[in-house]
């Protein structure tokens, strides 16, 4: 028999810490007149931060919400004393999508950053980082607190919202502890629910961490033995996806435990 995937997904701000479970089909209506207000959004074009993967220092410009085709182009950056210098450059007609530019660098740290723009005179730039191959930044999404399996949810959930025009999520130590310390708490006491044996919601337990924000979210999922196995069941559930594609969520904290095995995604803004 099919393994019938076991996940739930909530949305909560500080306006609203408490917040009643939907009807199923009110969740549904409501997730598909998201997803159809998403469709009918602005023509845009984003640009991602860069990061360094494999000795190179990689930039992914998107175009999104665009009814009809246009040039995109990606270019990446250097901060320099005087004008900043292109480093990298690279342009492909697209109506919706996405394109990545990428040039090896070397151990010394430069402030890289990544511009976007299209025929249509539509332009965007992304944050400036200072990277170093072999030594990414602190906040370039990496980081030396998470497991693997992890790590690689936090991987495979940016690739999924590049897809989409979103910015990468920044996998922060507050929130993974707060996903982490739940995964394991349903796994010891076998139970699936966002709150929490204490009766502490997944609001209260992101703040109880210390960390303080406006827009939060949580992903919950248990069964799936990996993480692309559990990244690609929230992306095929519509109200998992719409946490995943939020535009407006900043950072990530992904909590896995190896019995069930049981997973938490908890995403805030601040």
């Amino acid at each position: 028999m099919r393994r019938q995937l076991q996940a739930m997904a909530c949305l909560g701000s500080l306006a609203a810490l408490s917040i009643p479970a939907p009807a199923a089909a009110s969740s549904d209506r409501n997730t598909q007149q998201s997803a159809q207000a998403n469709t009918q959004q602005a023509c845009r074009v984003v640009a991602l931060k860069p990061f360094v993967s494999k000795s190179r220092v990689r930039g992914t410009v998107a175009r999104a919400g665009c009814a009809d085709q246009a040039r995109l182009r990606v270019r990446i950056k250097v901060s320099a004393a005087g004008p900043d210098r292109v480093v990298k450059s690279g342009s492909k007609v697209v109506g919706n999508g996405r394109i990545t530019a990428n040039v090896r660098c070397g151990s010394t740290p430069r402030r890289y950053y990544v511009v976007a723009l299209d025929s249509q005179g539509r332009t965007n730039t992304s944050r400036a980082l200072k990277l170093a191959c072999g030594r990414p930044a602190s906040n370039s999404g990496s980081s030396g607190f998470a497991s693997a399996a992890e790590t690689a949810v936090v991987t495979l959930t940016n690739q999924a919202r590049a897809r989409n025009g979103c910015r990468p999520l920044v996998h922060d130590a507050k929130l993974h502890r707060a996903a982490e310390r739940h995964s394991a708490d349903m796994a010891r006491n076998n139970y699936f629910d966002h709150e929490s044996r204490d009766g502490r919601t997944f609001d209260q337990r992101i703040k109880a961490e210390g960390f303080n924000f406006r827009l939060a979210g949580e992903n919950i999922a248990k069964g799936q033995p990996s993480a692309a196995a559990v990244v690609r069941a929230w992306l095929d559930s519509p109200g998992h996806r719409a946490n995943i594609m939020n535009c407006s969520f900043t950072h990530i904290g992904v909590g896995h435990a190896g019995q069930g095995p049981t997973w938490t995604q908890d995403f805030a803004a601040r």
